[in-house]
């Protein structure tokens, strides 16, 4: 006889049975206990809060930190016939208020909320009055600080727990080291958790690291040979420009996807590539949250991620169907210093910070002592022109205020135009009589939308252009000029980000800047830049190995197929074998020697000297230790 969790999976998901670990996970949250999953990314995270929050009488609270990830969800349980909602600083007033009343009075089964709107008066009032049945906290590395995509927001999860203290807690993650495993326990304040961890090892998933000067034709060599769809990845938003084009111009259908395009044009790039009429897209770290695809073939790095976390996540967009995948990185001499390069000039100085912080103020117009909690949009881009930033270094700096508390930034999402009427019927029809110019837009604006006069109402300009007969353009310089004469309030669409500024401005020499929160975050940016070096220079250990040794999996079995396994099979005369062990016995057996410094330094081929090395290492006569040190006995 089914369980009815298998129930529920078969009913709205149409699986016949849970994948490895999924159905201990969703049992430990239906029996009531704090959890913990680490799943690898395509390892169905979200069944494991999805089915026991159809299982369970009440709505399953889900935070998650992006909203495109929460449409993307909403979504697709809509599709299923199950009741969902995403509240996040996309929607206006109105519509966080019906959503958050459907939660509480209505059929609502899933609340997707960002970690910011915990500590909104609207949700907290609502809170209490609703019949929570499951917290799930989605991307829960987010919580730690050792994490690679600290939310600040995050720690205000432990204040919700006190007000829903007897709901269970499931926090998924794909991506989190032991330390960071440690952190989400603490700072949710789990109780006694139940962790559950599946492999990290990719079997499918073929990782190759190989160094090559003319990246483009190998790049087309792998698309040509492996076929199916891809990504590639690339560091900057003109290189992915650049590379689609030089891929478009060798007979490969390839576009470019990065944060500097509006958002039609990357929905649209977006569904071309999961419609199969793109084979590739070439994208920045942009690209890839909440897509779910899963017969990617394969992705290559043209240049070096900033994280081992960051490189997980994009390789393991490959083979969700579990089908033979490769995930490829070619790489120069030149690469590894430019990454050190790339995130030494991202590591902002306090002075940077008081620098940011005073533009912002003068950028908004924001006096001394004053509050401003309303969320406008912010163009990085402008911003730094204007005040002549570097924008990578800029955003570290706006990411560091937040930690700080001055300010919060969302991420770029479209929001379509907003207006309320700041002037009340009486004094408006006196205005028409002075500008009569503008009575048609006015009497259509008061005729075609609800609540003008109470709230944010979305409207379109489009629309209202072809009603009035003119072009969107004049209704936008219209509304634009009722703005400024403080007619109504006017916030067109936008595809950038909104930044709030939750405490009251402080002249910028007043910033309170933790020094030891601002040396922990360099030291943390750079030891994961340094973990990335390690990994693509460390061609002794088998990929899969190194990787989900990063992860705290240790594992005794080469997976055979990466480009270190494969390399292990080659041979070479005896004779020479004979001289570079002995060059190397004598060299380590006093003290351990860089990797790198190693090859470079033989008076042999560096293939040769690594065939050696790599032997050695299986035999348990040398051993590779921290930051790639290589050093005689075992560990």
């Amino acid at each position: 006889m089914e369980t009815p969790i298998v129930e529920i999976l078969k009913k709205y998901w149409h699986h016949q049975s849970f994948r490895s670990l999924q159905e201990d996970i969703i049992q430990s949250v239906i029996s009531g206990r704090d959890t913990i999953a680490l799943l690898p990314t395509g390892g169905g995270k979200s069944i494991c809060f999805q089915v026991p929050g159809m299982y369970l009488d009440g709505v399953c609270l889900v935070i998650s930190p992006l909203i495109a990830l929460m449409r993307d969800q909403v979504d697709n349980l809509k599709k299923r016939g199950i009741k969902a909602v995403a509240v996040n600083s996309s929607l206006n007033h109105r519509e966080i208020d019906t959503a958050l009343d459907n939660a509480v009075y209505g059929s609502t089964k899933f609340l997707y909320v960002s970690p910011e709107r915990l500590k909104t008066d609207m949700f907290l009032a609502r809170l209490p009055k609703m019949k929570v049945a499951l917290l799930a906290i989605d991307e829960a590395h987010c919580i730690s600080q050792w994490g690679h995509d600290f939310r600040p927001a995050y720690r205000e999860i432990a204040a919700i727990r006190e007000l829903i203290p007897k709901v269970p807690v499931i926090a998924l993650t794909a991506t989190a080291t032991p330390k960071v495993v440690h952190d989400i326990a603490e700072q949710l304040a789990l109780r006694d958790p139940a962790i559950y961890q599946k492999s990290f090892t990719r079997s499918n998933l073929i990782y190759v690291v190989q160094k090559e000067t003319h990246k483009l034709a190998r790049t087309i060599n792998v698309v040509k040979r492996v076929g199916g769809t891809g990504i590639v990845y690339c560091s900057s938003r003109l290189e992915t420009v650049r590379q689609a084009n030089l891929l478009r111009a060798n007979g490969i259908s390839a576009l470019p996807y990065h944060a500097g395009m509006d958002s039609k044009a990357r929905r649209e790039t977006q569904e071309m590539w999961i419609g199969n009429k793109a084979q590739i897209v070439v994208a920045t770290n942009a690209f890839g949250m909440g897509i779910d695809k899963p017969d990617v073939r394969f992705v290559i790095h043209l240049d070096l991620p900033q994280s081992v976390e960051a490189y997980f996540q994009e390789a393991g967009r490959a083979g969700r169907d579990e089908k033979t995948a490769y995930a490829t990185m070619f790489i120069t001499d030149e690469d590894t210093e430019r990454l050190k390069e790339r995130v030494r000039s991202q590591v902002p100085e306090r002075e940077t910070l008081l620098q940011v912080y005073k533009a912002l103020s003068n950028y908004y117009q924001l006096a001394l002592g004053s509050l401003k909690l309303d969320s406008v949009a912010f163009d990085l881009a402008d911003f730094c022109k204007k005040f002549s930033f570097k924008q990578s270094l800029t955003l570290q700096a706006l990411k560091m205020l937040e930690q700080a508390g001055y300010i919060t930034l969302s991420e770029a999402v479209f929001t379509p135009s907003y207006i309320t009427f700041l002037i009340q019927n009486k004094d408006l029809y006196s205005f028409e009589v002075g500008h009569p110019k503008f009575e048609a837009l006015i009497h259509l604006l008061l005729r075609g939308f609800e609540g003008v006069f109470d709230q944010p109402t979305r409207i379109n300009e489009e629309k209202i252009a072809r009603m009035l007969r003119v072009k969107p353009e004049d209704v936008r310089d219209q509304l634009r000029y009722l703005r400024e004469l403080r007619v109504l309030h006017y916030q067109e669409q936008t595809d950038l980000p909104f930044i709030t500024f939750p405490s009251h401005r402080v002249r910028a020499e007043e910033l309170i800047i933790d020094k030891n929160m601002l040396r922990d975050y360099q030291e943390r940016m750079l030891g994961k830049m340094q973990s990335v070096v390690n990994y693509v220079q460390n061609g002794l250990v088998c990929r899969s190995r190194q990787l989900v040794a990063y992860f705290g999996e240790s594992s005794s079995d080469d997976c055979g197929r990466c480009d270190t396994c494969l390399n292990k099979k080659k041979r070479i005369p005896q004779a020479e074998f004979d001289q570079i062990r002995k060059a190397l016995e004598e060299e380590l057996t006093a003290e351990a020697r860089p990797l790198n410094n190693l090859l470079t330094a033989k008076a042999f081929p560096e293939e040769s000297v690594l065939i050696v090395l790599r032997w050695l290492i299986d035999g348990d006569l040398a051993r590779v230790g921290d930051e790639n040190m290589v050093q005689m006995g075992k560990l």
